[in-house]
């Protein structure tokens, strides 16, 4: 299955975040003198574990399963034009700064805030170890045993990437066996097993970049060569599957197996050639139209298309634009198009099943969290405290009122007994402190960051 863990992101850094720093005050979007008055303490408020088996509410939409304390200084970031986030005091005032993030496997949930791995039991809530890989993380992925940590920016010392092998015991890192002077832009594609890199050269380069294919569990390089740097690109059986859209010609694939170009073919009409395709072991080459509407007036013929990956012959096309949301063991696609959500039988096309019969952990990049919208009207202790509201495939729960401040979903994943469980950053609501002399930024301090989850 393969998931948009943990992307990288970064923001700007908000032009009220400067004033405050000028003018040590309670600035924020609102009135300068609504200063925020204490909260009322929420289920994730005490500065302990909290489960829900203490509640008795495990399980019920919205409900948090339990919650966690962060170690370090965070404070609340405020925009003008969206909602307040909970960041690490570190980054106050830095221009760009990568978002935390998180992903699951096998019972642990890595979560990465600044410079900071943490593994999370998430039957107990215990936390199992913290790693710094000596940079601020812009994303995690796992690629078999082994946690993938990328770096916010490339590095001049070599070390824009990490690669950990972890299990509840804690991380050992691995050397990947690359040049010492190689400047690579992040994970380009990955497998189940290999993951790809790309040399990243100065603009007036008239030189191919290389490109690296690495073994995870390793970290040894199974091949390296100079390939005319493609559009996009995706990965299986160790073959490289690089996408090229010249100008005013066909866009078609070259498929690289051990460094050496080993077909080529057109990429066909209904596929949506500007989408990053989907390459599953053993099975078909993929094309989605996530950018496509949901008429023929505004999508024209493209259409999920699935071609053989050894001479582009097309195997099926979907009735219906859409897209991918995952896959599973090379045999099934997960899409969503027009009429809902639907599997797919990845080397016929058949339909599996349909909306409320689609196995939701295979849909756990559907599960997110909206915030409500805000005005300028709204008091700053009802703008610290906007409520999100857990969505999905079949969620029907409320907004977290009250519940924390700057919450934000990082990632969602699947409770013991299959159910649907989002993972939040937030701060308890009573911990919210106003500017001070003394505090480690110029804005709003959160005395008390959490990790927590919601059943959805």
């Amino acid at each position: 299955m393969r998931h948009m863990l943990s992307p990288t992101r970064v923001r700007t850094v908000p032009v009220l975040a400067v004033a405050c720093a000028l003018v040590l005050s309670a600035c924020s979007a609102l009135a300068e003198d609504d200063r925020p008055a204490s909260a009322e303490p929420s289920a994730i408020s005490p500065d302990a574990v909290v489960d829900c088996a203490e509640n008795g509410d495990c399980g019920q939409p919205g409900a948090v399963r339990w919650s966690l304390p962060l170690d370090g200084d965070f404070y609340l970031e405020r925009h003008e034009q969206s909602a307040p986030q909970l960041r690490p005091a570190g980054h106050w005032l830095d221009g760009r700064h990568p978002s935390p993030g998180a992903v699951m496997a096998d019972g642990i949930l890595f979560v990465h805030v600044a410079d900071t791995v943490t593994a999370v039991d998430t039957v107990t809530a215990a936390t199992l170890w913290t790693e710094s890989p000596g940079f601020d993380v812009a994303a995690l992925r796992m690629i078999g045993p082994t946690l993938v940590v990328s770096a916010a920016a490339s590095r001049d010392d070599g070390t824009s990437l990490r690669l950990l092998d972890v299990d509840r015991d804690g991380a050992r890192a691995m050397e990947p066996d690359l040049p010492e002077d190689l400047d690579h832009v992040d994970v380009l594609t990955a497998d189940d097993t290999h993951l790809v890199l790309r040399e990243q050269l100065p603009w007036d380069t008239e030189e191919d970049p290389r490109y690296f294919l690495v073994e995870a569990a390793t970290g040894q390089v199974e091949w390296s060569a100079r390939l005319e740097s493609g559009g996009a690109h995706a990965l299986a059986d160790e073959t490289l599957y690089l996408i090229y859209a010249p100008e005013d010609e066909p866009a078609f694939v070259a498929a690289v197996t051990g460094g050496e170009r080993t077909a080529e073919f057109g990429v066909p009409e209904s596929a949506g050639a500007n989408s990053e395709p989907w390459a599953l072991p053993g099975g078909p080459l993929l094309w989605d139209t996530p950018d496509c509407g949901s008429g023929d007036a505004r999508c024209g013929g493209e259409r999920i298309t699935a071609v053989d990956p050894d001479d582009g012959e097309v195997l099926w096309t979907h009735p219906a634009p859409g897209r991918i949301v995952s896959t599973t063991a090379g045999e099934e696609v997960h899409v969503r198009d027009e009429d809902g959500h639907r599997t797919l039988d990845a080397r016929t096309g058949e339909i599996l099943a349909e909306d409320g019969d689609v196995d939701p952990v295979a849909l756990l990049d559907e599960f997110g969290a909206e915030r409500q919208d805000f005005g300028p009207g709204m008091s700053a202790q009802e703008y610290d405290l906007l409520p999100v509201r857990p969505t999905g495939p079949g969620v029907d729960a409320a907004p977290l009122e009250g519940l924390a401040a700057g919450a934000e979903h990082l990632t969602a994943y699947e409770g013991t007994e299959g159910e649907v469980v989002g993972v939040y950053l937030g701060c308890a609501p009573d911990g919210l402190r106003p500017p001070s002399m003394a505090a480690p930024t110029g804005g709003t301090t959160c005395a008390e960051p959490r990790l927590f989850t919601v059943d959805h």
